[in-house]
């Protein structure tokens, strides 16, 4: 990744150090990625179960800790998980029936969910993750990389990427294919992490969106609306708050 993709210019600040990776921050749209960047060849060993039971037991501070723990039950309480933020979206933008596509659909939770309304099917990376989605009832699973998978003939009325952006090192090849396997009318959610929140700006190298090599683009509302209308897509419109470390976004295939 030599020039930015969204904007194409050449020119990148380093802008943080974490580890052995530099975060590089394109002086033009602010889209962020991660330096040295992985390979996509390397992505399926990366999401092994082995490597995610790593990554789940993986240090942090006591306030990060503690910050996590308050978001989880604070969640609950609202009844506002990914899955239900999702599940109420859909519902507001499509008819019962509609054909949903999750890529990265981990454990398949989400399309359990919105199986009760939808037609759903989903495709993941992780063999292991992607075995639990199967055993689940209602939904058809592929195993792979969304990039390389052969969907011919296939159309959708509706695909969500739920904290999968921030770990693809092709966005915008990613973000072309959901366009291309859109019916018109169609609908993309997106949910990422939010680079251009205040939270990173005041804990800097700190801030919990920094997850080198698992996370490895960044995007603020500006950029990630960019990014989609240049594929294509009308009506983009990213939703954050300043000090929310995530965002969403609804973006639509339209004639």
């Amino acid at each position: 990744m030599l020039n930015c993709p969204v904007c194409d210019n050449e020119k990148w600040l380093k802008a943080y150090k974490i580890g052995q990776w530099a975060i590089d921050e394109c002086v033009v749209c602010g889209f962020a990625k991660i330096n040295p960047m992985p390979t996509q060849e390397s992505r399926p060993e990366f999401f092994t179960n082995d490597n995610i039971v790593k990554r789940k037991i993986k240090k942090f501070s006591a306030l990060q800790r503690f910050s996590r723990v308050m978001k989880r039950v604070s969640n609950k309480v609202l009844r506002r998980g990914k899955s239900e933020i999702f599940y109420k979206e859909l519902l507001s933008c499509l008819f019962p029936g509609a054909k949903i596509l999750d890529v990265g659909c981990g454990d398949g939770s989400f399309l359990a969910l919105a199986s009760k309304k939808f037609i759903c099917s989903g495709i993941e990376i992780s063999g292991h993750l992607a075995n639990l989605a199967k055993a689940r009832e209602g939904i058809n699973i592929k195993l792979g990389n969304f990039l390389e998978a052969d969907f011919v003939g296939e159309k959708y009325d509706g695909i969500t990427l739920i904290s999968l952006l921030e770990h693809l090192t092709d966005p915008a090849g990613t973000f072309q294919k959901c366009f291309d396997l859109l019916n018109d009318k169609g609908v993309l959610l997106v949910k990422t992490v939010n680079y251009g929140c205040a939270n990173r700006k005041i804990k800097k190298e700190n801030w919990t969106g920094f997850r080198p090599p698992d996370h490895v683009v960044y995007f603020d509302a500006s950029n990630l609306k960019r990014m989609l209308e240049k594929i294509g897509f009308k009506k983009v419109e990213p939703s954050s708050w300043i000090f929310n470390d995530n965002m969403y976004c609804t973006a639509w295939r339209l004639k």
